[in-house]
């Protein structure tokens, strides 16, 4: 028994992810976006994962360029929300359109650190690590909503409290006498 809970356990856990297997096995988890700013020649051609929200696309001549702020991931490689390290550029060969990678969406990606490149936010020079990616994937920010249900949706205490099947006072108690069900208790200061 304990070794198919364990078995289970291990099959739920391994189909939780949105990047391939082979390619979380060829990335470094522990390479972050300030390590590579501040250390760039060190990083030139790490294979990391990181994640944000997209600030804008631009299609080049043979590429196309993705500006993202970095958030932290989820245990499924989502971004998350939640403090960020700072920015960084997707350059991925060919063409993606820019209306389907457009700001505020999400964005995973697992990719090769090309270059560091410097350049200017408002008056500011900015160190820009550029990915050139191996798998990218894109999420619609309004589909987090839809992914855990509101555990009140039956009330703070079901399946107990005065909605649920189990509550002795609860119109659809399956044991004993069925009772008129009352809202409150019947106390002197209720009408």
């Amino acid at each position: 028994m304990r070794t198919l809970v364990l078995i289970l356990a291990a099959a739920v856990l391994a189909g939780c992810s949105v990047m391939p297997k082979n390619v979380l096995r060829a990335v470094d988890r522990d390479i972050t976006l300030d390590q590579v700013q501040a250390n760039p020649e060190q990083y030139i051609g790490s294979n990391v994962l990181w994640g944000g929200i997209v600030l804008g696309a631009e299609n080049l001549e043979d590429a196309t360029e993705i500006e993202v702020i970095e958030t932290g991931l989820a245990f499924d490689e989502r971004p998350r929300d939640g403090a960020s390290r700072g920015r960084f550029l997707i350059r991925a060969p060919g063409f993606l359109d820019t209306n389907i990678y457009s700001k505020d969406k999400r964005v995973t990606v697992a990719g090769t650190v090309k270059a560091v490149e410097r350049r200017r936010i408002g008056r500011m020079e900015y160190p820009y690590p550029v990915l050139e990616p191996i798998e990218l994937r894109l999420f619609d920010p309004t589909e987090d909503k839809y992914l855990y249900q509101d555990p009140y949706f039956y009330g703070p205490f079901y399946p107990y409290g005065p909605y649920g099947p189990f509550h002795p006072f609860g119109p659809y108690y399956p044991f004993g006498p069925r009772r008129p069900f009352y809202p409150y208790p019947p106390y002197p200061f209720f009408p």
